[in-house]
């Protein structure tokens, strides 16, 4: 896909599934989102936490209610779960 959006962590659902409030899409995105996406972590870039793969705790402190960008690699149409680099950023100006 390479489509990118972003927007704040909601809620975490496992060790390495959470739901993110989309705010923000890329313009030359090829596919449709929703308001709110179940988030599959492929990798994260996160210099403040350097290993937050493990438990739904561990996760949380990591990225609830943290502004996240998400470079999509592929939607399972099964779960309808996007499958996603992960970078915890600063919240664009005025969010």
């Amino acid at each position: 896909m390479g489509d990118g959006i972003g927007g704040p962590v909601m809620d975490c659902l496992s060790g390495n599934l959470f739901r993110m409030y989309v705010t923000h899409f890329r313009k030359d995105n090829s596919e449709e989102y929703s308001k709110m996406e179940k988030i599959h972590i492929v990798k994260v870039e996160n210099d403040d936490s350097p290993n937050i793969e493990g438990t739904i705790e561990d996760l949380e402190r990591a990225l609830k209610g943290k502004f996240v960008t998400c470079n999509v690699q592929y939607r399972d149409k099964k779960t309808d779960v996007l499958f996603c680099n992960v970078f915890v950023q600063n919240p664009p100006e005025g969010f």
